[in-house]
């Protein structure tokens, strides 16, 4: 039996389960556990299909953004079970209304693509999408200032590592170029002690490869996780931040390289790390393509016009 419902806290697991058996037509697990631990998607925007009680798919409604000027659906397992996929399309679709939607598909999901021309979606002018930006995973030369040093997180540093993560992603602080305009200084990053103990525990998650650099006086400098998936033997980095008054000192490139030698000590042979090349907010791309990170097309964006 196939039944549709809101996405529930209990289901994170499963969807993390799912998604590393999915990969490559999904969502890297690491990354997808931040999402879901830092609550990006909840019962209101996401809905998973179950077949006899097991979750076999699940979608994402997100409405027009600075980035996007379409609300997006992502949708996984359509391949798998196209009657689950046929049933999330028709739920996502319910939430856009009569709304301009675009669909990402991800490469070699060929039952969501034969859906979605069935239900109008069209090639959109912009026609493929690139979540990530990758690298082979190799040992390296890891430099750093003087006085500054990696390591993972300690046990009962918990606070100062959630500061840490705040103060790199407070979003006027961020490096934005200058057309975007005046970030209001008041907002703050949602992270918090809950949220980061929803990321530990998540099904990747390793306290090992939770990644600080510590600053000379002793305070957090920059912080990431590397997510290690020994499934697929890749690694995910989701996120990745420096504090402002630290950064320009090759702090963001250190913990990128760090990631890849740590990768490649367990045996994998790919990093990813979510970001992608982007107008709106161009540096981190910029930085990691310093060090051999390149831009990875993930599949093709549809489009279905406003109705």
């Amino acid at each position: 039996m196939l039944d549709v419902r809101p996405l529930q806290p209990g289901d994170a697991r499963s969807l993390e389960t799912l998604a590393q058996r999915l990969w490559p037509r999904a969502p890297h697990p690491g990354g997808l556990g931040w999402q879901l631990a830092t609550e990006e998607f909840t019962s209101e925007n996401a809905a998973v299909a179950r077949r006899d009680g097991e979750v076999v798919g699940w979608a994402v409604v997100e409405g027009p953004s600075a980035l996007r000027s379409l609300a997006t659906v992502t949708l996984q397992g359509a391949t798998e079970d196209p009657d689950a996929g046929s049933a999330l399309l028709d739920w996502a679709l319910a939430q856009t209304g009569d709304a301009a939607v675009e669909l990402l598909v991800f490469e070699g999901d060929d039952a969501l693509r034969d859906l979605a021309e069935r239900a109008g979606f069209v090639l959109g002018d912009d026609n493929t999408f690139g979540e990530w930006m990758s690298r082979d995973a190799t040992e390296e030369e890891i430099r750093l200032p003087d006085g500054y040093r990696i390591r993972a997180v300690r046990e009962g540093e918990e606070e100062a590592r959630v500061e840490c993560h705040r103060t790199a992603w407070k979003p006027s602080d961020l490096p934005w170029p200058e057309r975007v305009g005046t970030i209001d200084p008041d907002l703050t990053s949602r992270f918090s002690l809950e949220r980061y103990a929803n990321t530990r525990a998540s099904l990747l998650y390793e306290r090992e490869l939770d990644l600080v650099v510590e600053a000379p006086d002793g305070s957090l400098a920059a912080c990431c996780v590397v997510w290690w998936d020994a499934q697929n033997r890749c690694s995910e980095i989701e996120p990745l931040g420096v504090v402002p008054a630290h950064r320009r000192r090759g702090l963001a490139v250190a913990l990128a390289l760090t990631a890849c030698a740590l990768t490649a000590r367990r045996g994998g042979d790919r990093v990813y790390i979510n970001t992608t090349p982007n107008e709106a907010y161009p540096t981190p791309a910029m930085t990691y393509a310093t060090v051999g990170y390149r831009a990875l097309d993930r599949g093709t964006s549809l489009v279905r016009p406003a109705r």
